[in-house]
């Protein structure tokens, strides 16, 4: 009952957030080193990954008008999924962060199980499951990337996927940046 009492108070939580997003969303700025703020991650990020092998590709330098709360929330939204569509061994996981021109990259990418091509362009819709059963097992809504897409859409950013079944699967966001 505990179990089911936190996955409904999680699920309003999630709910809460999207409306707060869908409204005028609430940001608190300030320019941040974005290098910086996945590496404040890295000790959490490790602790989720288990025995899965995970490595960083980092710029430094790359600074960005940001919520850090949100921006790590967005992380860890993208991170979770990998986790959890990974191999428990053999699982891989990729952070990077590159600049090109005025615009950050920062991708999260793994080489699990993949997205097959006619779930792609539902994946950023509300309660959007593509495999019910096994995204139920690990307790999700199917809000984690839509409350993802808004985080950085309200952050003058762009998200999207590419996926291949059983080869993996890669989240990239661009977000407007400031080079040092």
């Amino acid at each position: 009952m505990h179990g089911e009492s936190k996955r409904i108070n999680k699920l309003v939580e999630d709910l809460l957030l999207l409306a707060r997003m869908d409204g005028a969303p609430q940001l608190r700025v300030k320019q941040l080193p974005l290098g910086e703020v996945i590496d404040e991650m890295k000790p959490q990020l490790l602790v989720l990954a288990g025995n899965r092998k995970v490595t960083f590709d980092l710029s430094y330098g790359i600074s960005g008008m940001v919520d850090s709360d949100k921006i790590k929330q967005v992380i860890l939204n993208l991170f979770h999924n990998a986790v959890q569509h990974t191999d428990t061994e053999k699982g891989s996981i990729h952070i990077s962060l590159h600049a090109r021109n005025s615009e950050a990259k920062l991708a999260v990418r793994d080489n699990g199980s993949g997205i097959s091509a006619e779930h792609i362009p539902h994946v950023f819709e509300r309660f959007y499951r593509s495999d019910s059963s096994r995204t139920r097992k690990y307790g999700g809504s199917g809000l984690g990337l839509s409350i993802t897409q808004s985080i950085v859409e309200a952050h003058n950013g762009a998200i999207s996927v590419e996926s291949t079944p059983g080869e993996g699967t890669s989240f990239n966001i661009t977000l407007p940046c400031l080079l040092d």
